[in-house]
Order: structure tokens, then C-alpha cells, then sequence
């Protein structure tokens, strides 16, 4: 229990408190006591109540209301009981001892389930394309939510039409005699048409429509009532200062600004200033504009449309950071020293004007000294006078000091390539190219990060809960797969790595051909970062408190940080200031500042959204793409495996990054010649040539099929990078660092120990 609060952060004068609570929690069934005196939540029992969740390949998973210490349970593609994603179900837990282990692979949770009720359909209504086929209607929904068509009964009730799309709701299930019967509730328009087909995934994924009157009068009230030329005297007045901000070319809500200035003041050398749209100045709490904001969490950015969390009028209005306007802000200052060490912080609401809005090209240019390029990528008036040019070197100049040292902490850098989409005059893709790679884009989040860590401080230093943005340390469990693809790579990657041991795996292949593939298993591995009231740091960012400040228009968590701002600033303020513990008894007793329970529900809400807007666009974004590969039908592509299984491979075009699958019937082998699954190294194998494909592996694919409503990619081996005997070396190679992985077994205790001893105490 001592190395749980530990991990916590729970302070010596809180550490009775700690007990009674875990005592609590311990009575109430909800925590177990485990192995050495350690806690653990509860085994699944029996049976198991929760949101069914189905998954492309048939199998699923089911979420429990009640948290177990098994986490979400498996359900083979034969025991899903006819459920859907959304349903709530009942499941029986089996208990199969083969899955506990795969022989120099991940171990696996014992546990699976079998779907035996379903208490409860979802209310989710599913969109796809109309056909006609005999005498009877169907739709083909969209995705692989249905793997079926569905019966219409009566399509002319809505005017609809072979080859719309629709969305529709079920009123008869699908089993395994009978297909689902559906009811078209809307007509969207034809199918393949990219307004129709964004429609359609807003549809599918309940993405928020537009604002009601009430919500856009409020907006317009609150905009009219901003006095632009008026500087409150609460605020610092900062109009004179140079702040700049720098967005991609197509921004419209600037939500944040920076400044930045040497000084000597040994030992600080600069200190940054972060501007943020002050968004809590215009959003009433228990308005109808906070209901509406917090409804939607976050805004969603679409291939080619936002759907704004704020009303255009504010987003777009006197919220954003407009160059030559006079905008609120909350602002943070930060000083550091000549290795970029924090010195010193301060929190304050303020009234800024940007001089210049940059676009990360055209500011990049500046610091480059290329001014014909930076003309070429800006935006507004290209004049760059020096005291701009200056500041933005020395930003560029503090950026890399604070990326050094993040680094040597142990930041987590991922070097995952990226696209960007071209679209012709409808909006349909037609190529894709790669994303800008300046270091203007490192700069910006590099001081966004340093920004959100230390409004974290400020709540962390009174003892108020806040919502954080929590990334915890990767599970063992979950790193097999990683193990594998590094075993691949020629490298051994501990149980529990450290931060460094990963750098240490994210270095080795760089340049090399397995880059991706172990970037992208790294990805995987790191959980999901999420929205928590909880103590924990971030991971990958290697920091000890975080959370979201940066981005008030567009994120409803750090509205709710920027009222616990003002609550701050407000006690700080009143009567000459208050000492530490009176403040903080203040600030709680503010209502702008949640209770615990409260800042919870609005951080799964928020977690959700996050979540249910970044599919919408991944779903939309791989419909556009496989569109644009209908026309390139049996044409060659080069591409990088990605993930192996029994059945196939997949493996991730380059052009497009689009992922596709290959069977191993086309793998273009001898005939009779059959693959498996090495149980070391992960890599598939053929039997008669002992050929190897894994993760990593460089190939010529042919498109074979593409079917976009179903976001299908099927592809052919043409061509692989590597002969035989260099796969058979790679595979020897991979073996033995399976082999050097068991010798170390009898020195796991101690490397334990030296592990923890170098990671950052959360």
C-alpha cells in the first residue's frame, strides 16, 4: 500500500486518509487485496454486465460497468449472441488456461466471454446504401457495424431511391436465420457524393449538427457586449507586447499566442509568455452556450468541415486571436535558464494584440532566413520587420533547449509519417502528399506542452483537483507485441521498459526498414491518453502533472481549467492575497471548481468525445481514399507491413497510408506451399521455401479489390524486398535475442530495481 501512494503522489499528512479509503474501498467489494500487499481490482466473477463493443474481424469486446481487474472481455467472433456495438449485454466469463501463454509472444488475459442476453439494444441508428435485389429492398450499412444487409420493408415512405444513402433504424434484429429489418428515417443523397458521405458519417457517429437559436442568440449577445477597446483593470495590459501566432494556412480559430524575450537575470535567461483565448470570459457556467459546448467536448475536424464545439460567431469572432485585435487572454510566464530549466512561473488574465498571424511555413521561412519562401506560405501582410524576425529565432532558439531536455527526461518522440490530402473543386481526393515537416510545429507544442504543465503545477502546488490530461505507464501485459517486433528488429525490450529503454528501441531503427512498424507497435503499446481527475502524469511526455489549457475554443476540459483559473485569480486577488491554505479552502468552495465526482463525469464525457470525433475523421479520411483506389484497380503500390497473423498480413501503403490486407493465398508462393506463425520471432513462415515475412518488411502490392463503403482494401504480393536467405539470417538473428532475452531471466530482480530507480516518480 506504501508503493501505491507512493505512485499516487499522496503526501505524508495524507496518508491516513489514503487508508481509510482504501479500507472503503476494500469493504464495498470495489478494490482486492493482492500478492505481496498489493491492491488490485477484483477478478470478472461469473458473469459480466457492460457496452458490447464489436470489432472488424467478427470478435468483440465487452466493456464492464463494473471495473475489474481483467479490464474489457473478449468475446470470439461465435459467442457474440447477435450483438451489436452499443448493445448492452450480460456475458458468461470462461476461464481457457491455453490463453495464458503463447510461446515467445504476449501473454493474455485466461479470460473470454460468451454473450448470453442482451439486456438492452442500442438507440443508434446506422447509415448505408440502398439496393434493390429480386423484389426486395436492403441496405448495405456502412462499416462493418453489420456484416448483413438489412431488410426495407417500405423505401418509397421516404421518397428514397437505388443507390441513396440513408440512415435508418432497426426494428428487427439480425440472428443467424434471419436478416435485420430496418425503417428509413432519412434520405442524405446519393451514395459516393463527398457532401453526402460526410453527412453520413456525421450521422453514424452522432456527431452534433448545428447550434439552436437560443444557443447562436446567446452567442451574439455575449459578442455584442465585448468591448474591444476597453481594458478591464484586472487584467494586464499587454497590447504593446509582441505576440505572434503561428496555424496551419486554413486556421480560423487562433485559440493561442506567444511572446518571448531574453533577459539577464542570472540565472534566467528567457521567459515565454503563452496567450490563450480567454473562451470562460464568454461562456457563462449553466449557460445554454456551456450546455451546448459541453454536449459536443470537443471539436471535430472532418476531411474538409469542422464541426465547431462554439458557434462561428465566437470561434471564429472575438474569441479567436486575430491579428490587430485587441483579444482576453489568460496568460502563463514562464522563466527558464540556459539549459531550459523552469526558474519560476506566473499566472495571469490579460488583454494582448497579435502583430503578425504566421503560418508554420511561412514562419519557419523567416527563421531560415528565406523570405521569398515565407511570402510564398503567408497569409496576411508579409512584411517581417527585425524585432519579428528576432523574436522568432530566439522562440526557435528556446524550443530546441526545451526539446533537449524533455528528451533527456525521457519524451517519447514517434516518427510516424504523414499525409496530406489534395481534393479537387467537389471534394474528392486525389492525391495525397507529405505533411509539412517544419520544426515550427515542434516549436508550437513544445511550448503548448510547457504551458499545460505549468497550469498542472499551479493546481497541483494548492492541492485542487482539476481535470489532467493522464498517460499512464504501458502495461506488461500489453507490450508482447512490441517484444516481438523488437526481438524482429534484433533487440531485447525489457518487461516493464523505462522511458530510455524505449528511446533506446525508437533509435535503433531509425532509417532502418522495421522504423515504422516498431514506431507504429509503440504506439499500440502506449495506452490511450485520456481526460482524469487523477494524479497521474503523462507518460509519454515524460511529465509529472499535465493538463489541457491550450485549447479553450475547441476543447471543453480546458474551459473548465480556465474557470478554475479565474476562481484562482479572483481569491488570489481579493484582499491583498490570502495565505496558501486559505486560498485553497476558497477555491474549492468556488463553484467554478468541480467537485471530484463532477470533474469524473466531465472527463469521460470529454474522453469520449475525443475519442467518437478522432474515428469519424479516421472513417471519413479512409472512405475518400479508398474511393480515389477504385481507379487505380491492378496497379502496383509500395507499402510496409505493419502486422502479421495466421490468415495474411497487413500492411499500410505508402503513398496514401491507408491500410490494406493480403491472405497468404496471395502471397504468390509455390503452390502447396503453406505459412504459419513463427512462435518466436512472430514472423510468418513458409513451410516449403522457408521464406519469412514480418513487420518492417518493404513490398510491392497490387490492388486486387476495394469496396469503400465497407472501408475495405484488398491487395496481392507482387514483389518483396528481401531474398530468402537474408530473411532466414533475420530470423536467426531474431532468435537469438529470444535466446539472450532467457539468459537474463536470473538477473530480472535487479534490473527491476535499476529501472525504477531511473523513472520519474509519477
Amino acid at each position: 500500500m506504501r508503493g501505491l501512494a507512493g505512485d499516487l503522489g499522496i503526501s505524508a499528512d495524507q496518508i491516513a486518509d489514503f487508508r481509510k479509503a482504501v479500507k472503503a474501498l476494500l469493504q464495498e467489494g470495489q478494490v482486492v487485496l493482492g500478492m505481496a500487499d498489493t491492491i488490485a481490482l477484483p477478478p470478472p466473477g461469473k458473469e459480466m454486465i457492460g457496452r458490447f463493443r464489436l470489432a472488424q474481424r467478427g470478435f468483440g469486446f465487452v466493456i464492464p460497468e463494473t471495473p475489474a481487474d481483467h479490464g474489457d472481455l473478449f468475446i470470439p467472433p461465435d459467442s457474440t449472441g447477435g450483438a451489436l456495438t452499443g448493445d448492452r449485454v450480460r456475458a458468461r466469463v470462461l476461464r481457457e488456461q491455453h490463453r495464458t501463454k503463447r510461446r515467445g509472444g504476449p501473454a493474455r488475459s485466461p479470460f473470454v466471454g460468451r454473450i448470453d442476453e442482451i439486456l438492452h439494444r442500442s438507440d443508434q441508428q446506422y447509415v448505408g446504401n440502398l439496393f434493390k435485389q429480386g423484389g426486395s429492398w436492403y441496405v448495405q450499412v456502412d462499416g462493418y457495424s453489420l456484416h448483413d444487409p438489412v431488410v426495407i420493408r417500405d423505401p418509397h415512405a421516404k421518397n428514397a431511391k437505388a443507390g441513396d444513402k440513408v440512415a435508418i433504424e432497426l426494428i428487427g434484429y439480425p440472428d443467424d436465420d434471419e436478416l435485420g429489418e430496418g425503417v428509413i428515417v432519412e434520405v442524405l443523397g446519393p451514395q459516393g457524393e463527398p457532401h453526402v458521405e460526410t453527412a453520413a458519417v456525421i450521422r453514424a457517429f452522432a456527431l452534433a449538427g448545428k447550434f439552436s437559436d437560443i444557443v447562436l442568440n446567446e452567442a451574439r449577445k455575449v459578442t455584442r457586449a465585448f468591448d474591444e477597446n476597453h481594458a478591464p483593470a484586472d487584467r494586464e495590459d499587454l497590447r504593446n507586447t509582441l505576440c505572434l501566432t503561428i496555424d496551419p494556412p486554413d486556421a480560423k480559430d487562433f485559440d493561442d499566442a506567444i511572446s518571448l524575450r531574453r533577459i539577464d537575470e542570472a540565472p534566467v535567461v528567457y521567459e515565454l509568455g503563452i496567450h490563450i483565448a480567454d473562451v470562460a470570459h464568454f461562456v457563462g457556467r449553466e449557460t445554454a452556450l456551456d450546455e451546448e459546448s459541453r454536449q459536443r467536448g470537443n471539436s471535430a475536424y472532418l476531411p474538409q468541415c469542422v464541426i465547431p464545439m462554439l458557434p462561428e460567431i465566437l470561434s471564429n469572432g472575438v474569441c479567436s486571436l486575430q491579428e490587430g485585435a485587441n483579444r482576453y487572454c489568460k496568460s502563463v510566464f514562464i522563466r527558464y535558464d540556459a539549459k531550459g530549466k523552469v526558474v519560476s512561473q506566473r499566472h495571469c488574465r490579460s488583454v494582448i494584440r497579435s502583430k503578425k498571424r504566421f503560418t508554420y511555413r511561412e514562419a519557419q521561412a523567416v527563421i531560415d532566413d528565406d523570405l521569398k519562401a515565407a511570402r510564398k506560405h503567408a497569409k496576411t501582410d508579409p512584411k517581417y520587420p527585425p524585432a519579428v524576425t528576432m523574436a522568432l529565432r530566439h522562440m526557435d532558439e528556446l524550443a530546441k533547449i526545451i526539446r533537449r531536455r524533455r528528451l533527456k527526461a525521457g519524451m517519447i518522440v514517434l516518427n510516424l509519417p504523414e499525409v496530406e490530402l489534395i481534393y479537387n473543386d467537389s471534394g474528392r481526393v486525389i492525391d495525397a502528399v507529405p505533411e509539412d515537416s517544419a520544426f515550427t510545429h515542434t516549436l508550437i507544442e513544445m511550448f503548448m506542452v510547457e504551458a499545460n504543465e505549468a497550469v498542472a503545477r499551479l493546481f497541483d502546488g494548492l492541492d485542487v483537483a482539476m481535470i489532467r490530461r493522464i498517460h499512464p505507464d504501458p502495461d506488461a501485459v500489453d507490450l508482447g507485441e512490441l517484444r516481438q517486433f523488437a526481438r524482429v528488429a534484433g533487440h531485447n525490450v525489457p518487461a516493464r521498459p523505462s522511458r530510455s529503454e524505449l528511446q533506446q528501441l525508437l533509435e535503433a531503427v531509425r532509417d532502418k526498414p522495421q522504423e515504422r512498424a516498431v514506431h507504429l507497435a509503440v504506439l499500440k503499446t502506449l495506452s490511450k491518453a485520456e481526460y482524469a481527475p487523477l494524479r497521474v502524469g503523462h507518460f509519454a511526455l515524460a511529465s509529472e502533472h499535465y493538463s489541457h489549457f491550450t485549447s479553450p475554443i475547441r476543447r471543453y476540459s480546458d474551459l473548465v481549467v480556465h474557470r478554475a483559473l479565474d476562481a484562482y485569480h479572483d481569491h488570489a486577488q481579493s484582499r491583498g492575497g490570502r495565505r496558501k491554505g486559505k486560498r485553497a479552502e476558497a477555491i474549492l468552495a468556488d463553484p467554478r471548481c468541480p467537485d471530484e465526482p463532477t470533474l469524473a463525469r466531465i472527463s469521460r464525457h470529454c474522453s469520449f468525445t475525443e475519442r467518437n470525433a478522432e474515428s469519424a475523421e479516421r472513417d471519413l479520411r479512409t472512405y475518400l481514399v479508398l474511393e480515389l483506389l477504385t481507379e487505380h484497380l491492378g496497379e502496383d503500390f509500395e507499402s510496409t507491413v505493419t502486422g502479421v497473423t495466421v490468415l495474411g498480413m497487413y500492411v499500410q501503403l505508402d503513398r496514401f497510408l491507408v491500410d490494406g490486407f493480403i491472405r497468404t493465398s496471395d502471397f504468390g508462393t509455390e503452390p502447396g506451399d503453406r505459412w504459419r506463425l513463427h512462435p518466436q520471432t512472430g514472423a510468418l513462415q513458409a513451410q516449403r521455401s522457408r521464406r519469412t515475412i514480418t513487420i518492417g518488411d518493404r513490398l510491392k502490392v497490387q490492388i486486387a479489390k476495394v469496396d469503400p463503403p465497407r472501408r475495405q482494401l484488398d491487395l496481392v504480393m507482387i514483389q518483396s524486398s528481401m531474398r530468402p536467405a537474408a530473411r532466414r539470417r533475420q530470423s536467426e538473428g531474431a532468435s537469438k535475442a529470444h535466446q539472450d532475452t532467457q539468459k537474463t531471466k536470473k538477473t530480472k530482480k535487479t534490473a527491476r530495481k535499476d529501472r525504477r530507480s531511473s523513472r520519474i516518480t509519477k
